[in-house]
Parts: structure tokens; C-alpha cells; sequence
């Protein structure tokens, strides 16, 4: 694990791109939260929370404390434009009539980034209270 730390921390912009890409990588996958076919349930829910979490958590290591308003900018930016990537991938398909209703387009836009900065936020906080100890 500390060669990892190590990795990342001696390259900056690795981490970052790795992490900005996979915001956008689990906006295309994870979209939406639940259709007529496959509805919200559990396992989906463990998925959204721990996927967006892990994302919170790296906007912490690499950005710091403080961030609020730059991450909810770029997770809204990047998760949109990971649902534009799911639209093209399944252009033509009936699952994107199904998935692309406006009220999950609306829920995944608002829920999302708000609930990365919640994650980054406590985040945030609980690792820099445990910092100061």
C-alpha cells in the first residue's frame, strides 16, 4: 500500500487523470439509477454509494480540504459527461428510452454531485480531525 501512496504522490497528475476518468467512467456505467426492467434495489445502492464514495475520498487525497465548490463543478461536469458516453454506447437501443426518462437524467444530475461533496466533505473532515491528533 505505501508503494502505491508513494506512486501516486510522486505523480500528481497520474492520480488525477485516473481518478477524473473514472468519475466518467461510473457515470456510463452506473447510470441509471433504476428502469422499468431493473429497479433500484440493494445491490445497486451498495454500488452508487461505495463507487461515489471512493470518489469523494480521492477528491480528498488530491485536492485537500475546502474544495467543496470545485468538486461539486467538476463531478456535475464529469458525471454528465459520463451519461452522454452511456447515451452514444447505447444509441439506437430501446434501453436508452428506458434509461433516459427526464426524471432519472434529473435524479442522477442532482443526486450525484451533491452526494460526492457530502462524501468529500466528511471525508474531509474525519481525516483532518484525525490529523490534528
Amino acid at each position: 500500500m505505501d508503494r502505491f501512496k508513494l506512486y501516486f504522490k510522486n505523480h500528481q497528475k497520474i492520480a488525477r487523470a485516473f481518478m477524473l476518468l473514472y468519475i466518467i467512467f461510473v457515470g456510463c456505467f452506473v447510470f441509471p439509477f433504476g428502469n422499468e426492467v431493473f429497479p433500484f434495489d440493494f445491490m445497486k445502492a451498495y454500488l452508487v454509494i461505495v463507487s461515489y464514495g471512493v470518489i469523494g475520498l480521492g477528491f480528498t487525497g488530491l485536492y485537500g480540504i475546502n474544495q467543496e465548490k470545485f468538486v461539486y463543478i467538476v463531478s456535475l461536469i464529469l458525471t454528465g459527461l459520463g451519461m452522454i458516453c452511456r447515451y452514444i454506447l447505447e444509441y439506437g437501443e430501446i434501453s436508452n428510452a428506458m434509461n433516459f426518462t427526464l426524471f432519472n437524467i434529473v435524479s442522477y444530475i442532482v443526486v450525484i454531485p451533491f452526494f460526492i461533496v457530502i462524501a468529500y466533505h466528511f471525508i474531509a473532515r474525519y481525516l483532518m480531525k484525525w490529523s490534528n491528533e
